[in-house]
């Protein structure tokens, strides 16, 4: 895959979504507060057009971006249920110290836990790399199919992957979220003005949201499926 070439394109398909369509990216910042549509709208863009969807069809949409984050939920069982059986002895040693007479936390009762924390934290964070993995593939492999069970097709899923190759598809998915998390880290900062900087953020994320999809469908592509 070229890297280069691929965020290029990325980033030209995001400026052909906005540029000079300028009540598309007001609906666009809208739909970021009503996340199902803005899924929906991904789900659009998945599905491989080269020219950027219009903000039509709200209900379409919406019900598109409802299967997104149904199918997210599930993908991520895995990922909370290792994170609350790991956090539910903190929890509970810290109610018993609350409900009980002393008036400070004894932290030392605390210790034995932290190495079970531990793991499961690296457990949960190695279910979540897997799951990003799979996922990534699995929610376009739904959208180009309109079928949901199609997000739970391991099996073509992971021979589309092989078709991307292994080191490729991990390669180019770790060059994205370096680049979404330095972009999301500036949003942030921009937020944080006074009155105007969450109405900035509104229009920025879409952005965000939009470079990345069509990133993920570039790399999809490269199976030739």
């Amino acid at each position: 895959m070229d890297y280069k070439n691929a965020l290029l394109d990325a980033a030209q398909f995001t400026h052909d979504t906005v540029w000079g369509y300028w009540k598309r990216w007001f609906i666009l910042a809208v739909w970021t507060i009503i996340f199902p549509l803005l899924g929906g709208y991904v789900m659009d863009i998945f599905r491989g057009n080269s020219v950027p969807p219009d903000c039509n069809d709200w209900v379409r949409r919406f019900i598109d971006g409802i299967k997104y984050l149904v199918a997210g939920l599930i993908y991520s069982i895995p990922v909370i249920i290792v994170l609350v059986i790991t956090f539910i002895p903190v929890f509970m040693e810290f109610i018993n110290q609350v409900t009980s007479e002393t008036t400070e936390l004894n932290f030392d009762a605390f210790l034995p836990l932290l190495m079970p924390v531990i793991g499961g934290i690296i457990v949960a964070i190695i279910l979540g790399i897997i799951v990003t993995l799979l996922f990534t593939i699995g929610i376009i492999r739904m959208a180009r199919t309109n079928r949901f069970l199609e997000v739970f097709n391991f099996s073509e899923i992971l021979k589309t992957i092989g078709k991307i190759g292994w080191g490729t598809y991990i390669i180019a998915l770790i060059i994205i979220y370096v680049i979404s998390f330095i972009l999301g880290m500036l949003i942030n900062l921009i937020i944080e003005a006074p009155y105007i900087g969450i109405i900035i953020a509104l229009f920025l994320w879409p952005l965000v949201t939009i470079f990345e999809s069509r990133y993920f469908t570039l790399l999809y592509e490269e199976s030739g499926e």
